[in-house]
């Protein structure tokens, strides 16, 4: 049997429980014995385990989106299907010191949303990267605006604003056009 577990959640900062909001954070730790299994030989093979998926690369790589699904709600608010990735290796694992990935929600569109993620080993960063993430029913991609919290504005203002003011209306959820402009990807 193996020693390999799951990653394991340390620190959750989410503005809401049941909604995805900009700034929303997971940090995951993960044990090397996933890594360590995938780089030995298994039974009677004369080559590693994991060789032909790179472990060195997707083991970080999959705890980082790991990450961006539980900053984005977890598998709760079903946000937990990669739409794309970009990312960087920064240093190779030593394949000897559990990693710790760190995901930031720094993007919200229409369909998905974007995390900012870091995996550490100790002190050293080993990947560097974006993942996007969507909910998917029947195949394709559905809007998130029953999933996206309303954004945070400051101070809560007394009803019906400073004197003189109107408060325009509108849905919780759906971001307003100068709101809009600063997300990167909102056309997905």
């Amino acid at each position: 049997m193996s020693d390999v577990r799951a990653p394991r959640t340390v620190a959750l900062r989410r503005r809401r429980p049941d909604a995805i909001s900009l700034g929303d954070e997971a940090t995951l730790d993960e044990g090397p014995e996933l890594l360590q299994l995938l780089m030995r030989p298994f039974g009677g093979a004369s080559f590693p385990l994991g060789r032909g998926i790179h472990p060195m690369t997707t083991v970080p790589l999959g705890l980082a989106i790991d990450a961006a699904i539980e900053a984005a709600g977890g598998y709760a608010l079903e946000v937990t299907t990669l739409r794309y990735c970009r990312f960087s290796m920064e240093a190779p694992t030593s394949n000897r010191r559990p990693l710790r990935a760190t995901a930031r929600i720094a993007a919200i569109g229409r369909r998905h949303v974007e995390a900012e993620v870091e995996v550490w080993e100790g002190q050293r960063l080993i990947l560097r990267g974006q993942v996007g993430l969507v909910r998917v029913r029947a195949g394709r991609a559905v809007p998130l605006a029953d999933r996206i919290a309303p954004p945070a504005i400051g101070p809560a203002a007394p009803a019906g604003g400073p004197a003189g003011a109107s408060s325009p209306s509108r849905s919780p959820g759906v971001l307003t056009a100068s709101e809009k402009s600063h997300l990167p990807l909102s056309s997905c």
